[in-house]
This record gives structure tokens, C-alpha cells and sequence, in this order.
């Protein structure tokens, strides 16, 4: 067999092809991450101010945008970094969107909330006296009802801010997992393709041995059985790619068949003096939308019951006008009308809603830090495990296999051993590098969960 390292002999073309096993097999662990989310909902203070500014999320279709003229460069394709596709989802992410429009609606919902109803003008003619009415009347709600009312708007819209938050870190967490997968496969395909290279000479020098009469049938047909094993395993990375790059693609709003770039390489993980529970779980308190969002609803209902309370005091009405009796002309007239809190049982009713209402919300505040505390230590002991691991498979199983590796091919080589063994090597270290692969990948699955429930980046 002549190569590319241009020998017939096995020894050669073995040792050819492990240096292409192990060029392929050195997988970079991570890239410093050089942006951020500026645009997050999850920050320390989600508060909406009396005039928030409205959303303006551009959320054309492509069709609806401007063609790049034919003499610019073509735009790179998305999907070599986590930030590329963390930044589209923010832009075109029809979920992320919807959550951003309640949020605004919400917010659109504050100054109506304490402003003054519409006047009542009321025109009135009685043709047996001949007598004219005209007046406008105005009600006027007193003891601080419509700032309340406006304080409870603004509760709600800060809810709404919060669930927004969530979504956000929702699909932050599926891009941040999904591509630490697509990474996996990419990377999985091409140690396994590098096997299969390995194993299709060593099946290709063996048949030639045996056709010179230096080697036996049975290794011939060994080494083809495992060249033909490769091939199911390789269709199954293949797919696995496929499906990741279907679900990258309909996170950031693209059909499932568009095209995506390579991955480059995983995030780095922080170093364990960053990864302590106790400091994430504070963070986690002042950050996590879903916490926020409870918060929220606690001071809505809260506001709902001070409005309920101040029902008992009266509001006003102020009527001015114009009476005109036939012969006598018109003449200004003025009124002054109390509402009277007469419905007991009704305002009895709301005070035990907006009571419920605020208990229910507590409990799920309470709910959500005991499920949060559970989910963060869980990770945290995901993601010291996956390290672990990824230490053990890369600094002692990878050189062990390759010394197992070489001791069998070393034999096989000079007449002492059998091929069975090299071929058993070759795989051994072919399913460590998956191994580690998956390693790495559950460690990126980990890292986005604690991300996701302290509402950040680490």
C-alpha cells in the first residue's frame, strides 16, 4: 500500500496513521468569551420606571429586509461561538419576542392605571316644562387611590419584566447546551472519521501481508470487520449533528436546514473558587427572574389589598352645568355626589382575593428558592463530576491508551503479537476520545444550568 507516508510496509502506514489519530484527537476545551449580554432582563434591579421606554425589537422576516448587494461580501454564517447565536436569539427568537411585547403591554398599562375616568356629559330636555338640562360630571377618587392603582400597574409590569427575564435565561441555557452538542458531534465525527482512516490501512496493509504470504486470513478479515463497525457509529454522530443544528437553527429563528458555521470551541469553566454555593445562591436572590417575578406579584397583590381597604372611603363626583326654564333663561347650577361603599360583601371578597393572591405569591417565592437552591447544588455536582472526569480521560486514560496502543503495535510489528490486540487498542482510543468529548459537553450542560439560575454569566 502506498500513502501519503509512501510505504508498503504496516509498520509504516500504522504509524502514518497515528499521527493522524492523534492530531485529531487534541480537542481545544474553550475560548475566552469576549462580549456579553448587555441587553439582559436578569439584572440586580428589575424595576420599570414611569416612563419606560417601549420595545423596539426589530422582528422583520428575512424576506422584509434589505438584500446585501452582490458586490459586498457574503455575511459569515452563525454558529461558531455560543455569543453569535446568544445575540440572534435576542434579535429573532419569535418566543423571546412575545415575552417582550407583554412586557411592553404592560407597561403601556401604568398611566392609565391612576388616571382620571372620562367626564360624563349629560344632556336632558323635558318638553313639558320646556326645561333644558346640560352638565359634566367628573368623579374623583381620593386618599391616594390612583397612586395605588399606578404602584399596582407598575407591580405587574414588573412581573411581566420577569417573566421576559426567564424566557430569556431559558433559551440562553438551550443555545448554551445545544451548542456544547453540536460541538460534540463535529468533533466526534472527526476522531471517528480518523479512526476509520487508521483502521482502513491497517485492513489494506494486512491484506497485503497476507497476499505476500507474511500474514494470516483472519487478520485481513478482522481488520475489514472493524472498519465496517466504524460506519454505523459515524451515521449516528452524523445525525446527532443534524438534529443539533436543527435546534440551533430554531432558537435563532432560522428553518431547520439552514446552514450553520463549524464550531470553534466550548466555553471555558470557571475555576472552582468561582463555583461556591453559598456565593451563587446570593447572586441567584438578586438576580433570577423567577425570583424577581415573584417579588413582583407579592407587591401587586399587596397593593391590591391596600386599594381594597381604602374602598371604605367615599370618592366624589363634581357636577357643574346649565338649567334653562322657559322665561326665566339659564342659570349655572353645581353639584357634589359621595359614593357610598354599600357593597360589603363585595369589598369583603376582594380583600380575601387579593389576600389569597399575595399568600399564593410568597409560597411560590419560597418554592422557587428551595427548587433553586436543589437545581444549583445538583449542577454544581454535575459540573465537578464532568471536570473530574475530563481530567482522569485527558492527563491518564488518553496516555494510557496510547501506550497500550503502541506497546500492541509494537509487538504486532515484530512477529510477537497478534493483531487483535492493536485493533483493540486503536478502538480503546477511539471511545476515550468520545468520552472525553462527552465530558466536556456535560460540563457546558452543568455550567448553563448554574447560569441559568443565578440569571447570568459567570
Amino acid at each position: 500500500m502506498a500513502g501519503a507516508c509512501g510505504h508498503p510496509v504496516l509498520r509504516f502506514g500504522i504509524a502514518c496513521a497515528l499521527m493522524i489519530v492523534a492530531g485529531l484527537t487534541r480537542v481545544e476545551a474553550g475560548s475566552d468569551r469576549d462580549c456579553r449580554d448587555r441587553r439582559s432582563a436578569t439584572g440586580p434591579a428589575i424595576v420599570i420606571e414611569r416612563n419606560s421606554d417601549t420595545c423596539k425589537a426589530d422582528y422583520r422576516s428575512r424576506a422584509d429586509r434589505p438584500r446585501a448587494k452582490s458586490l459586498e461580501p457574503a455575511s459569515p454564517l452563525p454558529g461558531a461561538t455560543v455569543d453569535d447565536l446568544l445575540a440572534l436569539i435576542r434579535n429573532f427568537n419569535p418566543e423571546l419576542a412575545a415575552a417582550a411585547l407583554d412586557r411592553e403591554a404592560a407597561v403601556a398599562r401604568i398611566y392609565p392605571a391612576g388616571a382620571l375616568d372620562d367626564p360624563m356629559l349629560n344632556l336632558s330636555r323635558d318638553q313639558g316644562f320646556r326645561q333644558t338640562l346640560l352638565t359634566v360630571s367628573q368623579d374623583f377618587p381620593l386618599w391616594g387611590k390612583r397612586e395605588l392603582r399606578r404602584e399596582v400597574a407598575r407591580a405587574n409590569a414588573n412581573a411581566a419584566r420577569g417573566r421576559e427575564g426567564g424566557v430569556t435565561n431559558d433559551l440562553q441555557e438551550q443555545v448554551k447546551m445545544v451548542f456544547a452538542q453540536y460541538y460534540q458531534a463535529e468533533q466526534s465525527i472527526a476522531v471517528t472519521r480518523g479512526i476509520r482512516v487508521v483502521l482502513r490501512d491497517i485492513s489494506a496493509s494486512t491484506q497485503a501481508r497476507y497476499a505476500q504470504g507474511v500474514g494470516n486470513q483472519s487478520d485481513a478479515i478482522r481488520a475489514g470487520l472493524e472498519q465496517t463497525r466504524i460506519d454505523p457509529e459515524l451515521a449516528g454522530l452524523e445525525r446527532d449533528e443534524k438534529a443539533a443544528k436543527a435546534k440551533l437553527n430554531a432558537l435563532i429563528g432560522r428553518p431547520a436546514d439552514a446552514p450553520l458555521a463549524l464550531p470553534k470551541a466550548l466555553r471555558r469553566v470557571p475555576p472552582p473558587s468561582i463555583l461556591i454555593f453559598e456565593a451563587l445562591m446570593a447572586r441567584a436572590r438578586e438576580t433570577n427572574p423567577t425570583l424577581a417575578t415573584a417579588r413582583a406579584e407579592i407587591a401587586a397583590a399587596e397593593g391590591e389589598r391596600a386599594l381594597v381597604d381604602k374602598s371604605w372611603y367615599p370618592d366624589v363626583t363634581i357636577t357643574a352645568g346649565m338649567n334653562e326654564l322657559a322665561g326665566i333663561g339659564p342659570r349655572a347650577m353645581a353639584g357634589l355626589g359621595v359614593k357610598v361603599p354599600f357593597q360589603w360583601g363585595v369589598r369583603e371578597a376582594k380583600a380575601r382575593e387579593a389576600t389569597a393572591k399575595r399568600g399564593a405569591a410568597q409560597l411560590r417565592l419560597d418554592a422557587a428558592v428551595l427548587k433553586i437552591g436543589s437545581e444549583l447544588q445538583s449542577a454544581l455536582a454535575d459540573l465537578s463530576r464532568a471536570q473530574h472526569n475530563t481530567d482522569v480521560l485527558e492527563n491518564a486514560l488518553r496516555a494510557q491508551s496510547e501506550a497500550a496502543y503502541r506497546s500492541a503495535l509494537a509487538s504486532y510489528q515484530q512477529g510477537s503479537g497478534e493483531l487483535a490486540p492493536v485493533l483493540d487498542a486503536a478502538r480503546q482510543r477511539l471511545l476515550i476520545a468520545i468520552e472525553l468529548l462527552r465530558s466536556r459537553t456535560e460540563a457546558q450542560t452543568a455550567l448553563a444550568t448554574v447560569e441559568r439560575l443565578i440569571g447570568g454569566d459567570l
